[in-house]
């Protein structure tokens, strides 16, 4: 509404302008040619000589008028100055012996007497409807600015109306699948428990294959529920880091170590490069491990050949860098813009051969934010990718 006013506002001035201009002009051109026409410009009664030492005679006129003769002259020159500068709307003419530029509305031009004489007229033109031109005039423009007001007022009024609906299924997809997670870890973690008394009582029971693939596929499933539920916490605002002193280091160290079985069932290998003393940071030892554990974890899913991964530790004066480097199939460059968004899956084909709901990076990053870090990918296809995670020093 704002532009449009403006707009409206400047066509306004700018076509007064115009119009102002193109009378101007009508009236200047009108007044030249009725000079050029009388050689000794106007006749004004003075009851005498008007000059040095000549004299002229002068057409009877009443005291400080034109003669009428010489009005209607000038009207119709006038008339046909208008029509040229296409000027239709009724106006009314007057002469005056004076200025009349303390006339409102009109329009003033000097028409000079012959030389010597010391009164010269002024002619005055104003239009009673000038407002009905510059409406004719802008009657487009204002008519397509409420057009175009009323397209805008629509169309934004059915996209908030469709954002509210939206943001209502949204908001019971998110509760949905909340209750779901919750409904679903509680199951868990009896089954869990369960499990543990079974091997606890039978010990035969847990070198078993059947107990260890039940203890796995449990662990596997309690951590994607944790992961979506801290996502949910996360998006609502109701989760605060449980915040303290970490090595960063020897937390990798535990993560690979708890991981070995799985790293040794891809018979992968992970290297750690880090220096000795490495400084202290401030953050949240669950979601870190579970960030390091979900890097890892994705360089031994996506690779053809025997994984490989070097994780590198570089210590700056106010950040901690950790690349996670593997050999791995690659991300090609049209993915990389969304594997961080949510339920986000690289396409490897059209079977999927590995689980998982899509939300391990997406994790990764909203736990990088909250601890004021970032994380970052450099990948090529069929040649590894790079995970480049920046904490803040202590």
């Amino acid at each position: 509404m704002a532009f449009q006013i403006s707009w409206l506002t400047t066509s306004k001035d700018l076509i007064e302008e115009q119009f102002d201009q193109k009378v101007n002009l009508a009236m200047g051109s009108a007044v030249t040619d009725f000079n050029a026409s009388h050689k000794t410009t106007l006749d004004i009664e003075t009851g005498g000589e008007c000059g040095d030492e000549e004299s002229y005679k002068y057409i009877p006129v009443q005291k400080g008028q034109m003669s009428l003769l010489d009005q209607k002259e000038l009207e119709e020159t006038l008339n046909l100055y208008m029509s040229c500068y296409g000027i239709d709307e009724k106006y009314s003419m007057s002469i005056f012996d004076k200025t009349c530029s303390d006339q409102i509305g009109t329009y003033c031009c000097t028409i000079n007497t012959q030389a010597g004489c010391d009164t010269d007229y002024n002619l005055g033109v104003s239009f009673q409807v000038k407002d009905d031109y510059l409406y004719d005039k802008m009657k487009f423009m204002i008519i397509s600015s409420i057009l175009i007001f009323i397209l805008l007022s629509t169309i934004s009024f059915l996209i908030l109306a469709a954002l509210v609906k939206q943001k209502k299924i949204t908001e019971n997809n998110i509760d949905f699948f909340n209750n779901t997670a919750h409904e679903l870890k509680t199951p868990l973690t009896n089954i869990s428990l369960a499990m543990n008394l079974l091997t606890r009582k039978d010990k035969d029971l847990a070198a078993t294959r059947y107990a260890q693939i039940i203890k796995s596929e449990s662990s596997k499933l309690s951590n994607q529920i944790e992961r979506v539920l801290f996502l949910s916490k996360m998006e609502s605002g109701d989760y605060q880091l449980k915040n303290e002193k970490i090595n960063l280091k020897d937390l990798l160290l535990e993560v690979v170590d708890n991981m070995q079985l799985r790293i040794e069932e891809k018979e992968a290998k992970v290297n750690i490069d880090a220096p000795e003393n490495i400084p202290h940071i401030l953050g949240d030892y669950y979601h870190l491990s579970n960030v390091f554990r979900n890097l890892i974890d994705n360089a031994l899913k996506y690779c053809s050949n025997k994984p490989e991964i070097n994780v590198r530790l570089t210590v700056e004066p106010t950040q901690i860098r950790l690349r996670f480097t593997d050999n791995g199939i690659g991300i090609c460059s049209k993915d990389q813009e969304h594997i961080f968004e949510k339920f986000q899956r690289v396409n490897t084909g059209n079977i999927h051969e590995t689980k998982g709901f899509g939300i391990g990076l997406a994790y990764a990053k909203t736990v990088m934010e909250l601890h004021k870090g970032l994380i970052k990918v450099n990948s090529e296809l069929d040649r590894g990718s790079q995970f480049e995670l920046i904490l803040p020093n202590l």
